[in-house]
């Protein structure tokens, strides 16, 4: 079936905001300035990049998912046997 508009416009949130989480996490692992630390000789910072790199490409998965069962949705409350 073909996907509504209101389904796209929020795919296309979905991906945007992944990739923002992405590029937040590698500025702040490799380009910037702060300093929080370290924790077992590695700096937090890096740790905290690699966390939101780790959360961008989990919400980018999800993402996918909603796009694969978006059509899904339409047989709502029919179960097959």
């Amino acid at each position: 079936m073909k996907r509504s508009l209101a389904i796209w416009v929020n795919i296309s949130f979905r991906v945007f905001v992944a990739c923002a989480y992405t590029l937040l996490g590698a500025y702040v692992a490799f380009w910037s300035d702060f300093d929080l630390g370290t924790w077992s000789e590695v700096p937090i910072v890096f740790l905290l990049g690699i966390l939101f790199i780790l959360y961008g490409l989990f919400r980018i998965w999800r993402a996918y998912l909603y796009f694969r069962e978006a059509d899904e949705s339409q047989n709502y409350g029919q179960y097959e046997d």
